[in-house]
């Protein structure tokens, strides 16, 4: 196959692209530093000279810059999406996200430029964009008593980005959810997406399909999930098939 990525230097975006890269897909990717990239990706045994890799210098908030990815890339068959932002806790009673509204601002570039050159959803590559569990007043009921205080407080910020830039999804892909989009809104621009909603992302190694990991559009009391096992999870259940297309899911063990 070939893939576009976006987020893919670090965090899920990047164990994703690593489990691809091992299943000889053929990945494009884009990075603001293509030298750090360069190296990040060396050190987990990508290099830069792979035939597999193809890095486009730009940022995400600039659509030429997007654009310019695509155009690289060509017809492809995967597209991810995997932006997200830090937490900065210089204020800790308040935590901020860095930059600030990083998921909205970024979906509001991409999605024009992805529809520009994919513009029938019928014929469209697969799309999944890495969102996060315990968004919305459903997906917050759904969470271990526990980490309800965290969700609510430390993920605040960053749980409201990725709730502004779900709605985008949902109403492009017309997927009727009831904190997302109750009306059932469908712009007609997406017809090929999965949303992937970690719970709380760890470190930790790699469990796959024996491992406990858990999978739905609504998973109860899920509480922890390795990076890696996301990027497992993309790579190995999301590439295509109808099993999770044009849904939420959620995905923790």
């Amino acid at each position: 196959m070939k893939c576009v990525l976006l987020g893919a230097t670090r965090g899920c975006g990047l164990e994703t692209l690593l489990n691809l890269h091992r299943a000889g897909h053929e990945c494009y990717i884009l990075a603001r530093n293509s030298t750090a990239a360069a190296e990040t990706l060396s050190a987990q045994g990508v290099p830069a000279s792979s035939p597999l890799l193809h890095i486009v210098q730009g940022d995400a908030f600039e659509a030429e810059d997007v654009r310019k990815l695509f155009a690289a890339a060509g017809e492809v068959n995967f597209v991810l999406f995997s932006l997200g932002g830090r937490p900065s806790f210089k204020n800790p009673l308040s935590p901020k996200l860095i930059p600030p509204h990083i998921c909205t601002r970024s979906i509001q570039v991409f999605l024009p430029i992805f529809t520009e050159f994919y513009p029938t959803p019928a014929t469209q590559p697969r799309l999944v964009v890495i969102s996060s569990n315990g968004l919305g007043p459903q997906g917050h009921s759904d969470l271990p008593l526990m980490l309800k205080p965290l969700y609510g407080w430390l993920l605040k910020e960053p749980h409201e980005d990725k709730e502004e830039m779900e709605r985008e999804v949902h109403v492009a892909a017309g997927i009727q959810h009831v904190d997302f989009n109750p009306d059932g809104k469908n712009e007609g621009r997406l017809g090929n997406v999965v949303i992937v909603r970690p719970a709380l992302l760890t470190d930790g190694v790699a469990k796959g399909g024996e491992g406990g990991v858990r999978a739905g559009e609504r998973v109860e009391r899920c509480w922890t999930v390795s990076r890696k096992d996301i990027g497992w999870f993309v790579a190995g259940e999301c590439l295509a098939g109808d099993k999770w297309k044009n849904k939420g899911i959620s995905v923790g063990y």
